[in-house]
């Protein structure tokens, strides 16, 4: 779905619960104007990288360049899911 549609989806509905993911192992649950509002200050962040180089090599190096992709991707959580995921707290680790 385009992120034009799930904007309009979110702000006609501000109640709605978001996932905000970045990457595979990050996500996050937050209410929809906020989701939206931090979509709005990232779309023009730059990515910092740092390169690990063993000292031989003359070190790490730092590196700033413009995105290329999306840093983070939008999934609509209905209020039924967020209740049970609310109820089911923290996983266990194993």
């Amino acid at each position: 779905m385009p992120l034009w549609v799930k904007r309009y989806m979110l702000r006609t509905n501000p109640m709605a619960k978001v996932i905000v993911e970045f990457g595979y192992d990050r996500a996050f649950v937050m209410d929809a104007d906020r989701a939206l509002t931090l979509l709005d200050l990232l779309k023009d962040a730059e990515v910092y990288k740092e390169v690990y180089r063993s000292k031989e090599k003359g070190g790490n190096t730092h590196h700033v360049f413009p995105q290329q992709k999306e840093l983070c991707s939008l999934k609509v959580l209905s209020s039924n899911m967020y209740s049970l995921a609310k109820l089911a707290g923290k996983p266990e680790e194993n």
